[in-house]
């Protein structure tokens, strides 16, 4: 099984089923908050939607009510009745209750909207009472009404619903809740009340919409009267409600009409959050809210979407198995076959195996391990040649070598042979020689500190002073003696000083000087500073002379030019480091080395 997860089938497959699952978990993710999001909307609107109607049922109830009020107050014949005196079978009396019989019996929603109406005259006692029978089992009067605890919240609201669900007073056989509400009759002439009209409200003006709009749905309705909030309970009707709201987030960017009022909102007793969504009535400080449990939506979309990656997992790894036989067949047995063709390759079998090349990608594989393999023999065989023509030419150039130590002898001999006929000048360059030489074979890329370096550049010049005639000379100006403990790359300086003596020195015709300066700038790097007072070069001749450079004919060493130099200095400590070249054409070239201050052993 282990093996299993290494091979290429393995991870084909591995890879496609995670894809495969990655994609569904992102689509399902996404679909999940798109989906969630908009049923949110959509929940949110449609009971919007549903609070408007049920406010227009509310309100048509209320302005039924309002309606019959209203043709009471400005009813002449009801005037007259509460601005007469006291006096018993009068006709106006007569009068006025026939005109508001006449009104409520027209009207058939009224008996269930209205319990009790009451018109009261200022200047007499009776008054005018329209009640359902059921609905009275105590004697109302004047007195009786105008003493109720909240006739002045009444009066100063007249015409408005403004107390809370009261029980009604004039009924105690059981508990009627109403909503009472006051209207004045003003005096047709002059200014001034000459009467009142008293109307308990049945609540069911309120509950019977509510009853109808909760049928298809589980939400909460609450009715408010000013701060007074109220739940609607079927069977129950309108409970006062002592629950409390913390209000989470506005959510009234998103209603349809600008009167509603929707609010995300945390119930402290339950420790659960709702949505509320409110909307006024027609009549000031009345509102219906209705309360959305978020939760149980978010609940009933979890579930669905959880079905739905159910069914997904189940599709990939359906995909996953097919996948696997599919794998299996097209590609696992070409490459156990490939497997045993490289195997006989590599025990030494180059010959070409047909069978392996298929028509399609892995018999290109095969194809090529086949030429692969005669190429390889194409090799080997021509390699064994290359080694025979390799041996021969070692041979070769060993034959051609010379012994050094056959050279220093001989040169030790001609010193000793001039010493003593008295040519010091022989011994003195045939000294120097062989110490260069000694050096040379030894190479030319190890590491030196610079004094050894001088000392080989003192060698060199003095051949080259005997060959000029003394018209040469050169001088070391060295600030601190510790710089020449830092490393340089051995025969660095030969070649500048070459150049100096032959394209600076030698053509100008007369003698010569060259000067060498070392010292130590402030980033404590190294300068040497190789400068002769020849003939000089042009400025953009000197700028080039470091691209590209073919070493002169004359030069001691035919495979070091000033060029190489520059390149060996910056792959040995870098590209800040090297030469660099400054020139004035009749007067003066400087050659300047930057070396980095790394004194320590010497590589030999």
């Amino acid at each position: 099984m282990r093996k299993f997860f290494h091979t290429i089938r393995a991870r084909i497959l591995l890879c496609t089923i995670s894809t495969i699952l990655l994609i569904s978990i992102i689509i399902t993710a996404v679909s999940y908050f798109i989906v969630s999001y908009n049923l949110r909307q959509n929940m949110i609107r449609t009971s919007e939607t549903r609070l408007s109607f049920l406010c227009a049922a509310i309100d048509s109830n209320i302005n039924n009510v309002k309606g019959f009020i209203d043709s009471c107050q400005k009813s002449n014949k009801i005037s007259k009745f509460t601005m007469g005196k006291n006096i018993p079978n009068n006709f106006v009396k007569r009068d006025a209750v026939d005109f508001v019989t006449e009104i409520y019996g027209a009207n058939t929603a009224l008996s269930s909207q209205i319990i009790r109406l009451v018109i009261i005259g200022k200047s007499r006692n009776d008054i005018i009472q329209i009640v359902e029978a059921v609905n009275s089992n105590t004697a109302v009067s004047s007195e009786a009404i105008l003493s109720l605890p909240y006739f002045d919240t009444l009066y100063e609201n007249t015409g408005e619903i403004s107390t809370a669900v009261l029980p009604d007073p004039f009924f105690t056989t059981k508990n009627m809740p109403v909503l009472p509400v006051l209207n004045t009759i003003e005096h047709p002439y002059q200014a001034g009340e000459i009467g009142y009209i008293f109307t308990e409200i049945s609540t069911s003006v309120i509950t019977d919409p509510m009853r109808s709009s909760l049928s298809d749905t589980d939400n909460r309705l609450y009715f408010r009267i000013g701060e007074y909030l109220y739940q609607y309970i079927e069977g129950q009707g309108l409970i006062p409600c002592g629950d409390t709201f913390e209000t989470v987030e506005d959510l009234s960017g998103i209603a349809l009409s600008s009167n509603t009022d929707i609010q995300k909102i945390r119930n402290l007793a339950e420790q659960k959050t709702y949505i509320m969504v409110t909307r006024p009535l027609g009549t000031r400080n009345l509102y219906v809210t209705e309360c959305l449990d978020e939760y149980t939506l978010s609940r009933d979309i979890f579930s669905t979407f959880l079905i739905v990656t159910l069914i997904t997992l189940t599709a990939a790894a359906f995909i996953g198995i097919l996948l696997f036989y599919y794998l299996s067949k097209t590609v696992n047995v070409p490459v156990q076959q490939l497997q045993v063709r490289m195997k006989r390759i590599a025990d030494g079998d180059f010959s070409r195996d047909p069978s392996t090349e298929w028509e399609h990608e892995l018999g290109d594989i095969g194809k090529n391990i086949n030429d692969l393999s005669e190429n390889v023999l194409s090799l080997m065989n021509q390699r064994l040649a290359d080694e025979r023509e390799k041996k021969d030419y070692e041979y070769r150039m060993l034959q051609s070598q010379i012994n050094p130590h056959f050279l220093y002898n001989t040169l030790n001999s001609i010193k000793w042979m001039a010493t003593i006929q008295n040519a010091t000048g022989i011994a003195e360059m045939t000294t120097a020689l062989s110490r260069l030489l000694k050096d040379i074979s030894k190479g030319t890329t190890s590491l030196i500190p610079v004094s050894h370096e001088i000392s080989l550049i003192k060698d060199y010049f003095t051949i080259q002073q005997y060959r000029y005639g003394g018209t040469i000379t050169l001088s070391f100006h060295i600030e601190d003696e510790r710089l020449t403990e830092c490393n340089i790359l051995k025969f660095t300086l030969q070649p500048i000083v070459e150049n100096a003596i032959f394209h600076g020195i030698e053509p100008k015709g007369s003698v010569g000087t060259i000067t060498i300066h070392i010292y130590q700038d402030e980033n404590t790097d190294v300068h040497i500073d190789v400068t002769d007072d020849g003939i000089g070069m042009e400025p953009d001749v000197a700028a080039h002379l470091l691209d590209h450079e073919s070493p002169a004919g004359s030069s001691f060493f035919k495979e070091i030019g000033v060029s190489n130099v520059h390149k060996r200095l910056q792959y040995e400590f870098g590209a800040p480091y090297g030469l660099h070249i400054t020139s004035k054409a009749g007067e003066f070239t400087t050659v300047s080395i930057l070396l980095p201050f790394e004194a320590g052993e010497v590589n030999a």
